[in-house]
């Protein structure tokens, strides 16, 4: 194991109780998703979760059974640095005689991310530029592209030429995330523009994030939760 994945796994193994997680269920029909919270951590052993009940888990629990494939994503929010770690699994046991939880393996392999401050994270998640208005921002695009790689102070965008966006103009980034949250959108300032190359008809803006760090890091958060939905590690 190399000391980056020690480290992963004892940062893990540290988790506090009530640590926000999202449950995401692999089907061959469909991918569902479930919030929920760390109840603890047995290292080695196994990662145990409350069983929710809102009408997400009530349409799932068919599903919640021992040997289900799992993905875990957990987001701990209070770490300054906003560490978001993701592992497949799958369920060992449902419990319910001294409490409603549900206890996956304990993983082999993780993923994680660290939003600090000038790491860029590669990505690809879709994405469009809006006009602002006098209450927030246009709903219709002035483009429509994807998100190359995101920082929490800016990113790389790409997507289709606009002839009257300039350099240190003001507009809206929205993200399309999970199916089932709102699109999230915040305002951005262009820093550069990269015309398309011969192959391609796709521009290039980097930017810069114009919002207060609690709001950048709850839209980073959904962003790059988003693209690991979009891309679960095997």
């Amino acid at each position: 194991m190399s000391p980056t994945a020690d480290v992963n796994f004892a940062y893990l193994n540290r988790l506090s109780c009530n640590t926000e997680v999202q449950l995401q269920l692999l089907t061959p029909i469909q991918q569902i998703r479930l919030r929920t919270r760390l109840i603890g951590i047995d290292p080695h052993n196994g990662v145990i979760l409350a069983l929710g009940y809102d009408k997400q888990w009530q349409a799932a629990k068919l599903l919640i059974t021992q040997g289900q494939n799992v993905v875990v994503r957990i987001i701990n929010s209070e770490d300054p640095e906003a560490n978001i770690l993701a592992f497949r699994s799958q369920i060992k046991a449902v419990l319910s005689s001294s409490g409603r939880w549900l206890v996956v393996k304990y993983p082999n392999q993780l993923q994680s991310v660290t939003l600090r401050q000038h790491a860029r994270i590669p990505i690809f998640v879709e994405a469009s530029l809006h006009n602002p208005s006098q209450d927030s921002y246009d709903a219709l695009p002035i483009s429509s592209g994807f998100l190359q790689d995101i920082s929490v102070k800016g990113g790389g965008y790409i997507g289709i030429g606009v002839n009257s966006l300039t350099l240190e103009q003001r507009c809206y980034l929205q993200v399309k995330t999970q199916q089932e949250q709102p699109l999230q959108a915040v305002p951005i300032i262009i820093k550069n523009i990269q015309t398309p190359s011969d192959d391609s008809a796709e521009y290039q803006y980097g930017f810069t994030i114009e919002d207060n760090d609690a709001k950048v890091k709850s839209f980073l958060q959904q962003v790059i939760l988003s693209h690991l939905f979009q891309e679960p590690s095997s």
